[in-house]
């Protein structure tokens, strides 16, 4: 039965550690491709603090070769490759050991993941390997996917988000609550509520309607 393994984690060695300190910028890694055996390729939303995350890159020598796939205004997505001036990559540690990265977001300083494993086992090879790198780590929580996970696909945030809107009647007609009052309830930005809510109705209509 698969796990799934819910942190949090940072370091200074990690890919855009120098573009983020101290910066109030908050974003979401869309994809990671692997491009050699030490270059990865980032997709990441940047919903808070673009024009301080543009300056950072700029000057960040563990980032190369950004492109701006898509601005929506209200955020933006980019694509950049890894350098061999990042120390520690904690990407490799859990796709050798057959993760699958379900989500992974930067805000307030650290970076929280969720990754899903096959077995108990690799999810525990893949917490001691992290340890020892010397990243700084938080555990959010280890569950089993069918007892915790109801809808396929959701990450804890946007589950937390999704069951907030429909409690306090974000979905009635007329809407009984906003995304401000939202946000107040789960204590992050009105623009995070948004994305989640966005990128949740995606995965809810994808897993129902994805093979048809």
């Amino acid at each position: 039965m698969s796990c799934i393994f819910s942190y949090s984690f940072r370091s200074p060695e990690l890919a855009l550690a120098e573009t983020l300190a101290g910066e109030d910028i908050e974003l979401e890694v869309e994809y990671i491709g692997a491009q050699g055996p030490e270059e990865l390729r980032l997709f990441v939303w940047v919903s808070e603090g673009v024009s301080a995350f543009d300056d950072g890159i700029e000057r960040d020598p563990t980032v190369t070769d950004p492109v701006v796939v898509s601005d929506d205004e209200t955020e933006r997505l980019y694509s950049l490759a890894t350098t061999d001036a990042v120390e520690t990559t904690v990407y490799p540690l859990w796709a050798t050991r057959d993760g699958e990265g379900l989500s992974a977001h930067y805000e307030d300083g650290w970076w929280h993941s969720e990754i899903r494993f096959p077995t108990r086992e690799q999810l525990a090879a893949y917490r001691e390997a992290l340890l020892e790198s010397g990243v700084q780590v938080e555990m959010r929580g280890i569950y089993r996917e069918e007892s915790h996970e109801p809808a396929p696909g959701l990450t804890t945030e946007q589950r937390e988000a999704l069951t907030a809107a429909y409690r306090n009647g974000y979905f009635s007609v007329p809407r009984e609550t906003t995304t401000a009052a939202l946000a107040e309830t789960l204590d992050i930005s009105g623009q995070a509520v948004s994305e989640r809510l966005r990128r949740g109705y995606a995965r809810l209509v994808d897993a129902t309607f994805g093979d048809e």
